[in-house]
């Protein structure tokens, strides 16, 4: 009577490396053909604060990439922001400059030197007070804005003596407006006298003010 006895022989170190080199070029292999399918990534398959700068292209975010209302005044680093100021100007007169006007306009005080970046609109404004130079008698006062070289509106006071006096106030507040570009613009205050056969008046105080704002 023969037994039979099976036993199981250990693989060799050989065996052992052979398997693994196939299994790595398998592997290797199935790696190297995967491929993902064209807008199968979304916003769904991306961890959350996975995309960071230094993964995004330079100029790869634009306006058109941005939602409106995206980005608010809490999101913007101020410091890093340079937004270019307008010079403005004001110049104005008190008191008693006592400057005589006849029917020749004649510039008031001085003129405002402004200076603006870019397109903008100028707004000029003044205020002027003045007394009838010709006793018994009415006169005009009469005063515009120039804002380089070009008048705005007329604004006109009548000054007629009544109950016996003889110097009567007047007093007008002209405005003119204009879009200018960039550079420095002049802005000058004019007055004339008006009414009767040779009209004056004094002007015994003046203001004059501009400013440079948005169109």
């Amino acid at each position: 009577m023969f037994t039979f006895t099976n036993k199981l022989r250990r693989p060799s170190v050989a065996l052992i490396v052979s398997f693994i080199a196939l299994f790595a070029s398998l592997g290797g292999g199935a790696y190297a053909t995967f491929k993902l399918p064209n807008n199968s990534v979304g916003t769904k398959q991306l961890k959350n604060k996975a995309v960071t700068n230094v993964k995004l292209a330079p100029n790869s975010v634009g306006t058109a990439n941005i939602k409106n209302g995206a980005v608010t005044a809490s999101k913007i680093n101020t410091s890093g922001l340079t937004v270019p100021s307008d010079q403005t100007a004001s110049n104005f007169a008190q008191g008693s400059p006592n400057q005589g006007i006849t029917a020749t306009a004649a510039t008031i005080g001085a003129p405002i030197q402004i200076t603006t970046t870019g397109t903008k609109r100028v707004i000029a404004s003044a205020a002027v007070h003045a007394v009838n130079g010709v006793p018994g008698t009415g006169v005009y006062l009469v005063c515009h804005i120039k804002i380089d070289g070009n008048s705005g509106v007329n604004d006109t006071a009548y000054a007629s003596p009544a109950g016996g006096f003889t110097i009567v106030d007047a007093s007008v507040s002209p405005l003119a407006s204009a879009v200018v570009g960039a550079g420095t613009h002049t802005v000058t205050l004019l007055c004339s006298a008006a009414g009767g056969g040779a009209p004056q008046a004094t002007v015994v105080d003046d203001a004059l003010a501009t400013w440079a704002v948005s169109q």
